[in-house]
């Protein structure tokens, strides 16, 4: 807005003259001055000098030179009501003063071929600045889609990952219980043994400890066909099963728990996921021969620890092994119970 001494049609064309210039000249950065009337300049911005003149007769000359003097090198502009005279337009084509008429209705016209150079740049800039962006908002909206993919994609892979972790969990647990189900049963079977035939855990150590059962069928598993790998995965899985139940018996209840006692079962744990594995427990499609030459062997090895830990077991226990003295109808406490 132009000062406050100025006349409101003044100010008002003033304001008009800043419209112009930022939607037909594409000069964005052009506002009004808070110079008085009779200044030079009403308008400013980046190379853009401009005067506004509401009289009622044309500009003369002097007022053009006065414009371009005090514009220096930024872009003259002239705003007339009424016009100008035959001498301020050749004097300002010759000095690339641009010149525009207006109306009180509020249109504008170029006087001369400076102020038409003004509008056809305008024109192009404007024309320019919409082909970017409009290619900005085509290439934002792209990127936008691009993104919204990638995150649904995200989430949706998040949510099979999540479902198939719970699975694996299910998966786990049920075969965890299953586990613990046929050690307990081993487990007792083993415990009643005992009470029978208190010298029958030493022969079981014995006979675990000596069984070549593992590595023969980890020898022969090149060999095996899909009816005889169920069979001696079974009886690789039954042994490991008697051999934790014995281990238990023979652990004390001060060390269960200790590190013996955790290593054992790990190792025994690593030989049935082993076993599991030959037989594509928890996977999909067929197991490549090589993988169940491998699991079966990782299983021998277990089996070959879990064996020395016996009979280490065996050894500390001594003479006396662990027995229970129940009264009759008593119920059997089962060590490893779970």
């Amino acid at each position: 807005m132009g000062s406050p001494g100025k006349d409101p049609q003044w100010r008002e064309a003033e304001r008009f003259a800043e419209r112009h210039a930022r939607t037909v000249l594409a000069r964005l950065d052009v506002r009004v001055t808070n110079a008085p009337e009779g200044a030079p300049l009403d308008l400013l911005g980046v190379g853009f000098a401009a005067r506004v003149e509401h009289q009622r007769h044309p500009v003369q000359r002097a007022a053009v030179e006065q414009l371009h003097d005090a514009a220096g090198t930024r872009t003259a502009v002239f705003y007339s009501r009424s016009g100008f005279d035959k001498t301020a337009v050749l004097w300002a084509d010759d000095h690339r003063v641009a010149l525009f008429g207006y109306a009180d209705e509020g249109y504008a016209a170029p006087f001369n071929e400076r102020a038409r150079e003004l509008v056809r740049r305008g024109q192009s800039e404007s024309d320019h600045e919409v082909r970017v962006a409009v290619e900005l908002v085509a290439r934002y909206s792209v990127e936008t889609r691009r993104e919204a993919r990638r995150r649904e994609s995200e989430v949706v892979a998040e949510a099979i990952r999540a479902e198939d972790r719970s699975r694996r969990e299910d998966e786990r647990r049920r075969v965890e219980r299953l586990r613990d189900e046929a050690m307990l049963a081993r487990t007792l079977a083993l415990l009643l043994l005992v009470r029978v035939d208190p010298s029958s855990l030493q022969a079981t150590v014995a006979r675990l400890a000596g069984s070549t059962a593992p590595a023969a069928v980890a020898d022969a598993a090149p060999r095996l066909t899909s009816a005889e790998l169920p069979v001696a995965v079974g009886l690789v899985r039954a042994l490991v099963d008697e051999a934790l139940a014995a281990f238990a018996l023979l652990t004390p209840t001060a060390a269960r728990g200790g590190t013996t006692d955790r290593v054992a079962r790990r190792t025994a744990e690593r030989a049935l996921d082993a076993l599991d594995a030959a037989l594509g427990v928890g996977t999909t499609g067929h197991v490549a021969p090589e993988a169940v030459v491998g699991h079966l062997h990782e299983a021998e090895r277990c089996w070959r620890s879990l064996a020395a830990a016996l009979v280490s077991a065996h050894a500390a226990a001594g003479p006396t092994l662990p027995t229970q003295r129940v009264a009759p109808g008593a119920a059997v406490l089962v060590p490893w119970a779970t």
